[in-house]
């Protein structure tokens, strides 16, 4: 009986060293490879809405740096366009307090071309003009 009870408590020890063992090298390697795809599928996602965002952000701003240049226009006498941006937060009733810079850190791009046409874009994020990311308003 002695024999028997010592034999089935080493049956359940051994079985309980088994259930205790760890994960080996190729589980891990699994689990890792199927955590770093599903990272970069989420990955492509969220980068690709914050490339939109901005892209957003700068066609927002565009419009608005707009709105101001046609106020900068009715406001003066004689009617004239600004030079460059930075007008806009000159003189005794400044139309804005400061020109910020698009999404990417650069300076809107403000060409004037004759006595009422205007037009500003942003460069894009590669810093470079007249590329397929520049932004322009809508």
């Amino acid at each position: 009986m002695k024999t028997m009870k010592r034999r089935e408590e080493m049956v359940r020890a051994a079985a309980s060293i088994k259930s205790a063992r760890g994960m080996t090298l190729v589980e891990i390697m699994i689990v890792i490879t199927i955590m770093a795809s599903i990272m970069g599928v989420v990955g492509v996602f969220v980068f690709g809405a914050i490339d939109k965002a901005n892209e957003r952000e700068a066609t927002i701003e565009i419009q608005q740096l707009s709105q101001l240049v046609n106020t900068f226009y009715l406001t003066t006498s004689p009617n004239r366009l600004p030079n460059e941006l930075s007008e806009l937060t000159q003189g005794p009733a400044p139309l804005t307090k400061e020109v910020k810079a698009d999404p990417w850190g650069n300076d809107y791009v403000y060409v004037k071309s004759g006595n009422r046409d205007f037009e500003i874009f942003s460069v894009g994020p590669d810093g470079s003009e007249g590329t397929e990311d520049d932004v322009r308003a809508e």
